[in-house]
């Protein structure tokens, strides 16, 4: 049997992947846990999706919602990039601020 997560062999037994820490689809059907994440077969990840979640992290977001249970890999690939956008914008912001304010104090130090 192969995991329909990372596409490596495991066992016939098993109920979760050993490469990948996956339940199988063996544990969801044992546990009838329909709400489990299954990719599909056209689901990749992609970088165009980690792009575009990057300048719009909103549509990233959005993206991740929408498919995190259909396509998971396409929903991470939207999340991360939406959140290493605004990780970005923090430290950007956070350097800005603490370059800003001390030209501004010696600004009004002066006068």
């Amino acid at each position: 049997m192969y995991c329909w997560n990372c596409g490596k062999e495991i066992e016939e037994e098993a109920f979760f992947c050993v490469h990948c820490g996956v339940k199988t689809d063996r544990s969801s059907y044992i546990n009838n846990n329909n709400n489990s994440k299954r990719a599909r077969e056209d689901d990749a990840s992609s970088a165009g999706y980690g792009v575009l979640g990057f300048f719009f992290p909103i549509v990233g977001l959005i993206l991740w919602l929408v498919w995190n249970n259909e396509y998971p890999k396409r929903a991470k690939s939207a999340g991360v990039g939406a959140l290493v956008s605004v990780l970005v914008g923090v430290v950007i912001s956070v350097i800005a601020v603490a370059i800003v304010v001390p030209i501004v104090m010696t600004g009004a130090l002066l006068y």
